[in-house]
């Protein structure tokens, strides 16, 4: 009997491994496929920490098989899902083509399911930030508290004591006050060493404080009675030569405004 050649016997393997591979591609399409059986969780706790998990695979994080999502991957891309302009989940999309009622209520019961993990997840995570917040706002309000304030960083709803020196305000007096009231602050003006009320509207006139800023007692003219002694000699801070600003703080004290 005449032998096989080499070259004829690597085809005849070739084929029967084709053959013995078609016939366990059939053989597995014949036998019964395993239902998918979708468990509800029955307590909250369940619920959350199902679905907290880390997965590998996407479909994993909607409870889906990875046929359900090859099925969705093929809806987004072809049914008219694709056209319309929507945000529609996996699961809503697959219940919309669902074949069987059951088959929508389990889409439906995952979707209620994530919805709840979801709302508990956003709502822990607003809770411990709104703790850090106000724990990082009160440490920037007492270091906006100690910080000196300049003209730049004063606000409209700022209250300010400005003190001069009685007599005709100069070119930088005048360059001052024009500074100050434009921040739009409530300025309580207090003429140090003025004699009479005679001696305030002078120094007013020629600092060029508006009539109509006084009378709406956005400015306010003051003797000064020694209160720039009393704040100067009150407490640690450096108080500056005349004119000094000083913006009132919310506890009644008094920070020096650098200008």
């Amino acid at each position: 009997m005449r032998p096989l050649s080499v070259k004829r016997c690597v085809m005849a393997s070739i084929i029967s491994a084709g053959a013995m591979l078609y016939a366990f591609a059939v053989s597995a399409q014949l036998l019964p496929q395993t239902p998918i059986v979708y468990t509800p969780t029955t307590t909250t706790e369940s619920l959350l920490s199902r679905y907290s998990q880390m997965h590998s695979k996407p479909n994993a994080y909607w409870q889906l098989t990875d046929e359900e999502w090859a099925k969705y991957q093929a809806l987004k891309e072809k049914s008219p899902w694709s056209v319309w302009e929507n945000h529609a989940t996996p699961l809503s999309m697959l219940a919309y083509y669902a074949p069987s009622i059951e088959e929508k209520r389990r889409y439906a019961r995952i979707e209620a399911e994530l919805d709840v993990w979801r709302q508990f997840s956003v709502t822990e995570f607003q809770l411990l930030y709104d703790k850090e917040r106000k724990i990082v706002q009160e440490r920037y309000v007492e270091y906006m508290e100690k910080r000196m304030p300049t003209l730049g960083t004063l606000r409209p709803y700022d209250k300010l004591r400005l003190f001069v020196e009685a007599g005709e305000c100069n070119t930088h007096c005048r360059s001052l006050v024009s500074r100050v009231l434009k921040t739009q602050a409530k300025v309580d003006v207090f003429v140090v060493g003025a004699n009479d009320d005679q001696v305030i509207f002078k120094w007013a006139e020629s600092a060029g404080i508006p009539v109509e800023r006084v009378k709406t007692k956005e400015v306010t003219l003051n003797h000064d009675n020694g209160l720039f002694k009393i704040i100067s000699t009150n407490g640690v801070m450096t108080v500056p030569k005349l004119p000094a600003l000083f913006k009132q703080t919310a506890g009644g004290g008094n920070q020096v405004v650098a200008i």
